[in-house]
């Protein structure tokens, strides 16, 4: 796992974050809390982000993250690039809005991160590990199953939605090109 902040490292280890593909509520009002209160040199652990864009979708890749759904879907919508339209997708797709979550998939096309995506998603899918690369339409074909009744599908769908946010987030990260000092 890439080396972030303080603040994002205990987050990633929260044992139930993640954990719902089609949350009600934040996962945690006070973890929120806490979010929001962070400067940008609190969340970065002191390093500068060189590319604001990118690191606005490391904000937004949080939000989701903490189930904070409307707050993800308002830092997504005001990025038109690529990478801001498949967090798009992303955050449709946990409201089980599937149709929009495919609309925005669509509208990011091919990313050059679908590689690392279909590598993490290896031992969460069979069927993932199967494709030659990274298919969001696939990942949302089986929670749209999952949501209508095919819960055993729950498990593998919650590994892949764990999967697909960790390379996003280890994508955008690099991307704001936010360097930890050398201890």
């Amino acid at each position: 796992m890439p080396r972030y902040s303080e603040f994002i490292d205990r987050l990633l280890l929260a044992p139930k974050l993640l954990g719902k593909l089609h949350p009600a509520e934040p996962l945690s009002y006070e973890l929120t809390r806490r979010f929001r209160e962070l400067d940008e040199a609190a969340l970065t652990g002191g390093a500068p982000a060189a590319d604001a864009r990118a690191f606005s979708l490391v904000r937004g890749a949080l939000l989701y993250a903490l189930d904070e759904l409307d707050a993800a879907h308002r830092v997504f919508q005001d990025d038109s690039s690529a990478l801001g339209s498949y967090w798009h997708g992303m955050m449709h797709r946990r409201e089980a809005d599937f149709d929009n979550a495919r609309y925005w998939f669509r509208r990011a096309g091919r990313l050059g991160v679908f590689g690392r995506l279909h590598e993490l998603a290896q031992d969460a899918s069979r069927d993932m590990a199967k494709q030659p690369t990274w298919d969001p339409y696939l990942f949302t074909g089986q929670c749209e199953q999952a949501k209508f009744g095919a819960t055993e599908l729950i498990p593998e769908c919650v590994a892949l939605q764990r999967a697909e946010f960790a390379g996003m987030l280890a994508h955008c990260w690099e991307k704001a090109a936010i360097t930890q000092p050398q201890a």
